[in-house]
């Protein structure tokens, strides 16, 4: 193989496996553009901005403040669907809780994850670092159980959160904001619902506020007016949150951005800044062939699907990169759980309005817990070179490609200024 005969790519996967740059080769005669995010590049944020966020938040009191005369104190972080890095944050928040006079036997993690499965002691090394699994308790979230009644929003929802958090009085949370094709954004309140929330209301609020909702195929980017992200902004101020802590990632899943503070606060500054960071500038109205790659939410690659199909011509093809060693996660709203069998909100997916979807993974699951897409339409294959000729075999020129490095959270930018 002549390499100067061919034009070469990489994108990031293994978000939570040791990472890994996948180089993508295509022929010299196609026409190929790598379209990231403003916010690829950006780099970690320095210590200095995150001592900063907890002494000057925005809405609140500083943390240490807020944690003088509490007597114990709860940390929920977001679970292993959200790339967020916990353990680049959670070290300075201990020091202020230890100088407020919070010793280490008070304090405890519980890691948020709705309706989806339960994690175990490597996910939370990994989210929240081994010095932490060895020192503190962390506990998984039991939507099913183990939920304490504290009010119902304006729209029906019982709001029943985590009893462990409930009995602790200092509150804190930790994720990151990224467009949603649901809620316009996570982050802010999204840490109590779904994060610690009971099953019942997890499925008032995506089953029944949801469909107050004006009809669209998706509400990537759409926050005023939005029924199911008010309702879930009424309840964290119903269940309550001393501090709020959200980050932007960058193309690998390291904190650019912090913001910190009053749960609805810190959540509208950071969304200002959201909004150009995960916009995609320069993408065309149709191309014949999009390479959506996952990375923060591989295990969730349904998503790349909803948010980019529509930019596949009719007789294109759409490629989802989707290395996710622990499969597709677990939902307990939307999932599967046999050939026929279906959680209560699941939807049968529809089949691909363009030629032919292929999902490119070492880790093939032949009915995914969480559909990604009809299933008889999928192409599934494990060796880039195959992934390459099936989509010459589809076109008898030679065709135009997108790559979207973080497919699962950029999104076009006339979508996320459509909205406020």
């Amino acid at each position: 193989m002549n390499i100067n005969l061919y034009k070469r790519f990489e994108v990031p996967t293994l978000a939570w496996y040791g990472q890994k740059m996948q180089e993508l080769v295509f022929p010299e005669e196609w026409h190929v553009s790598f379209l990231p995010m403003e916010g690829y590049n950006k780099p970690l944020v320095g210590s200095d901005e995150i001592v900063r966020a907890l002494k000057e938040p925005i809405g609140t009191k500083p943390l240490k403040k807020l944690a003088e005369g509490k007597r114990e104190a709860v940390i929920v972080v977001d679970d292993m669907t959200r790339v967020t890095r916990a353990y680049q944050i959670i070290p300075y928040i201990m020091r202020e809780l230890k100088e407020a006079g919070i010793s280490d036997e008070h304090v405890r993690f519980i890691m948020g994850g709705g309706l989806h499965g339960a994690w175990y002691r490597d996910d939370f090394s990994k989210k929240l670092g081994e010095d932490i699994v060895r020192n503190y308790p962390v506990y998984n979230h039991n939507p099913f159980a183990n939920c304490t009644y504290v009010g119902k929003t304006s729209m029906g929802t019982p709001v029943e959160i985590n009893s462990e958090y409930h009995s602790c009085d200092l509150r804190i949370g930790i994720g990151s904001v990224v467009p949603h094709p649901m809620t316009g954004y996570g982050g802010g309140a999204k840490i109590i619902l779904p994060g610690i929330a009971s099953y019942n209301m997890i499925f008032y609020n995506h089953m029944v506020v949801h469909r107050q909702n004006p009809p669209a195929e998706s509400y990537w980017g759409f926050l005023e007016g939005n029924q199911t992200r008010a309702d879930i902004d009424e309840a964290g101020k119903i269940a309550g949150m001393d501090m709020k802590v959200d980050v932007l990632l960058n193309g690998v899943g390291d904190s650019t951005d912090v913001f910190a503070g009053d749960l609805q606060m810190e959540f509208t500054e950071a969304v200002k800044v959201a909004r150009e960071h995960y916009s995609t500038k320069g993408v065309p109205d149709k191309v014949d062939v999009i390479v959506a790659n996952t990375y923060a939410k591989a295990n969730e690659a349904t998503l790349a699907y909803s948010n980019w199909k529509n930019k596949v011509k009719e007789d294109g093809v759409m490629v989802i990169i989707a290395q996710a060693p622990e499969g597709q996660s677990t939902h307990y709203l939307y999932g599967k759980f046999g050939v026929n069998e279906y959680a209560p909100g699941h939807s049968v997916p529809s089949k691909p309005p363009f030629k032919k979807l292929i999902i490119f993974s070492e880790y093939k699951i032949p009915d995914p817990f969480l559909p990604i897409a009809e299933p008889s339409s999928i192409i599934w294959l494990d060796d880039w070179k195959e992934v390459v000729e099936e989509i010459k075999n589809t076109f008898n020129y030679y065709p135009s490609v997108l790559i979207l490095p973080n497919a699962e959270v950029q999104c076009d930018e006339k979508v996320l200024k459509k909205f406020k």
